[in-house]
């Protein structure tokens, strides 16, 4: 049986920390625990040049944010996030604040389910039809992309004589159009799925512009 991603990122948190409680206080390195828009994750990071580090990051989100509104139909959302980071940092007063660059691999799905009362109405692609012969639907969204990142952030956890701290970023992933798939239980003509489905295409396209927010809490070793 394969482990999942949450249980992968643990077990490399876990191994990063051992090793750097291991170690002597050399100021090259540090390990992070991070919460953000990404998900739960954890970051390596080392200098790469004078008042630049490099940082390589894994996330993870697996969560039902229940009901949300997309084309005036009420879906159940369950996400599932893992993405891969690699990020530059310039701290360009040589002090905490940076600028970031760099890109994000990201493997991102939403699944999405709605249904409604016998009696009411509700519009796919042109047409309304009872929700008795439209049954269920359900859609996916996917984004498969390596995205370009760029942000800016406080924090640098290779300063020396701080063992340990708090870092945060605020920035924007820069994604390909969601890929998204639409079917029905019910007997609704497939040109007006494909109408609704590319109402649903139309109204995420917005993430195409990702915002990336997140708090680390580092250990430098």
């Amino acid at each position: 049986m394969g482990l999942k991603p949450n249980a992968v990122l643990l077990l490399i948190l876990s191994v990063l920390l051992s090793l750097g409680a291991g170690c002597t206080d050399s100021g090259k390195y540090a390990v992070s625990a991070k919460g953000g828009t990404l998900g739960l994750g954890g970051e390596f990071t080392t200098a790469l040049i004078s008042n630049v580090n490099g940082r390589l990051g894994i996330n993870t989100l697996d969560l039902d944010i229940g009901k949300q509104e997309i084309t005036d139909i009420e879906y159940d959302i369950e996400l599932d996030f893992f993405s891969f980071s690699a990020l530059a940092d310039w701290y360009v007063f040589n002090d905490s604040f940076r600028i970031s660059g760099g890109i994000i691999s990201m493997d991102n799905k939403a699944d999405l389910e709605a249904s409604g009362r016998s009696g009411v109405l509700q519009e796919i692609g042109d047409i309304e039809y009872d929700w008795d012969d439209i049954g269920t639907l359900y859609s996916s969204v996917e984004v498969d992309d390596l995205a370009p990142y760029v942000g800016i952030g406080w924090g640098n956890p290779l300063t020396h004589g701080q063992r340990w701290g708090f870092t945060c970023d605020f920035g924007v992933a820069f994604t390909s159009s969601p890929d998204v798939a639409l079917a029905a239980t019910g007997l609704i003509p497939a040109d007006e799925l494909e109408k609704e489905r590319q109402k649903i295409e139309d109204e995420l396209d917005k993430f195409r512009f990702y915002p990336v927010i997140s708090v680390s809490f580092f250990y430098r070793f």
